[in-house]
């Protein structure tokens, strides 16, 4: 964005949703949002001020935010500025317009906790779990080439993003220790870690994703399909996944269950630790056993408990 298009004496606009003032400047045939202030959880851009079309997010305008949750960018933006929203710690939706926007550097570097970037008036894509897709694109791949609103969804799209995903796997676990341990950093997404602690958490973020893509396998090609079941059936950590954050959601089991991790031997050691777990998943991993693996004795880990 050239300076020489701006007038040098700022203006405000309130954030209706949430309080906080949208600081503004003039830019080519409309407005640029120069930064925002305030404590707001929502932040809504407006399409139009001063009866100009708001063009433009500048850089930086929402760095280190740390109050805001979700941003919701209207029809009329067409730039968004390096950095535009790095560092918003907590920052978990952001809504963008279905058109070609002309953006900057690391849009989102440091937004760990984004959870969905929603293109709006694709709402069905939503289900597909493409915003989601497109959060990943630029937080966990860190490919921007990804973040093109028009191509989201489509074959050449899917087939970067999962390449992608399967580049990400194959990384080694202790990929980027050295760098984190050279710059003296003792916090990595909320945990402190050591050599030995840091591969398991890097594998358990590779399996979080594997998870979603499976469960989500939009024009997923078969031969991907395959390497993200097997990396599942290769990780220990895969079944740790479940237990610790999906414990009570019977489609994780159910995907754990069709990529072949559940076999004679670890069967009882899972059925164990299911002690504490409702009917409904006990009673699908027992089906699961009788119709899938040879042993038929009963189960002597716990009784269930109807």
């Amino acid at each position: 964005m050239e300076d020489t298009q701006r007038l040098t004496t700022d203006q405000t606009v309130e954030n209706t949703e949430g309080g906080g003032q949208l600081v503004y400047v003039p830019y080519k045939n409309g407005i640029a949002i120069k930064r925002y202030r305030g404590i707001a959880a929502k932040v809504e851009v407006p399409g139009i001020i001063d009866q100009k079309p708001v063009i433009a997010i500048e850089k930086k305008a929402f760095l280190s935010c740390k109050t805001i949750k979700e941003i919701s960018l209207p029809d009329t933006i067409e730039e968004i500025g390096d950095w535009a929203f790095a560092h918003a710690e907590h920052l978990r939706t952001v809504t963008i317009p279905n058109r070609a926007l002309l953006r900057g550097k690391e849009l989102f570097l440091g937004c760990l906790r984004l959870k969905e970037i929603r293109i709006r008036t694709r709402e069905e894509f939503r289900d597909l779990g493409l915003g989601r897709m497109l959060a990943m694109a630029v937080t966990v791949l860190h490919d921007y080439f990804l973040f093109e609103p028009l191509e989201v969804g489509n074959d050449a799209w899917i087939a970067r993003w999962d390449a992608k995903l399967i580049d990400l796997i194959r990384l080694d676990d202790l990929d980027g220790f050295e760098e984190l341990w050279t710059c003296g950093e003792e916090d990595y997404e909320g945990k402190d870690y050591d050599i030995k602690s840091y591969p398991v958490e890097k594998r358990k973020m590779k399996l979080r994703i594997v998870y979603f893509r499976l469960l989500h396998p939009y024009k997923l090609a078969p031969a991907i399909e395959h390497e993200l079941k097997d990396y599942l059936k290769a990780s220990r950590e895969a079944w740790d996944i479940i237990m610790e954050e999906h414990a009570d959601d019977l489609k994780y089991y159910k995907l754990f269950a069709d990529a072949g991790c559940i076999t004679e031997e670890n069967f009882d050691m899972f059925l164990t630790d299911l002690a504490d777990a409702g009917a409904e998943i006990k009673a699908y991993l027992l089906k699961y056993k009788d119709e899938h693996l040879k042993t038929a004795d009963a189960f002597s880990a716990f009784e269930l408990d109807w």
